[in-house]
């Protein structure tokens, strides 16, 4: 996408959440005031005479494009989606290494690959999963090596990301790709967003395909912030992304 596209987006989005904290305040003051709302400030907050949120109100949220992903390996869907590779599994890697090989690989191989991909992991561990894959099936070891057998459970490795299809990644790694998107999406709002602004963001966009909900969200962010790429907006309740 062009560059300077996604920065108009990115102002727009901004001049709509500006819009929109704008009108809250300007509820608030209402309030103290104990006067009525005018309408059209009803309309746009999507309140009913009482004060009460109506169900077909307007939603406060933007459009936000998807990230500018690297390009996807060949032999990858339309409907795939990467996440860093250092964010994820042995099991997930494996399957992937298999997957991005021509012809079986020797256990030695797969153990390096793996390795120089995931430095934690241990050369055990890679060869438990190996034991694992093959009991179920997945994966066959033959004389000359691992040879994948389900490729619809492997992705491929790409220049530092992970493609697959959501259904091949495990839970952690799709707390990864939804960690990447909370990112994303407060990269567009400078003033910061509270972890509900934050929730309803991810609901509109099309393009996530992890799980969201407050709880989660809760978790996410207490990983980020431990990470040091989010921090609090100063004695608000918003987040916003840490400096650098």
């Amino acid at each position: 996408m062009n560059r300077d596209r996604i920065e108009a987006e990115r102002e727009a989005v901004q001049s709509l959440m500006t819009l929109y904290e704008q009108a809250k305040k300007c509820e608030q003051l209402y309030d103290l005031a104990h006067m009525t709302l005018p309408e059209p400030l009803t309309r746009f907050l999507g309140v009913n005479g009482n004060g009460d949120r109506q169900g077909s109100s307007l939603r406060m949220t933007a459009h936000i494009p998807a990230p500018d992903w690297p390009k996807p390996p060949d032999g990858a869907g339309q409907d795939w989606i990467s996440i860093n590779v250092k964010e994820a599994i042995a099991t997930t890697v494996v399957l992937a290494v298999l997957r991005g090989a021509a012809e079986p690989v020797r256990a030695s191989e797969v153990v390096e690959h793996v390795l120089t991909l995931l430095p934690n992991v241990t050369r055990g561990g890679v060869a438990n999963v190996g034991t694992r894959l093959v009991g179920d099936k997945t994966i066959e070891r033959t004389e000359d090596g691992w040879m994948l057998l389900k490729v619809e459970k492997a992705g491929l490795v790409r220049d530092g990301r992970l493609w697959a299809p959501p259904g091949v990644f495990a839970k952690p790694e799709m707390a990864a790709h939804r960690r990447e998107a909370i990112l994303h999406v407060l990269k567009h709002f400078p003033t910061g967003l509270q972890t509900v602004q934050i929730v309803e963001q991810l609901r509109n966009c099309s393009w996530l395909h992890a799980p969201v909900n407050k709880d989660l969200l809760k978790l996410d962010m207490e990983s980020l912030l431990e990470a040091k790429k989010v921090r609090r907006r100063g004695n608000t309740k918003k987040w916003e992304l840490a400096p650098g």
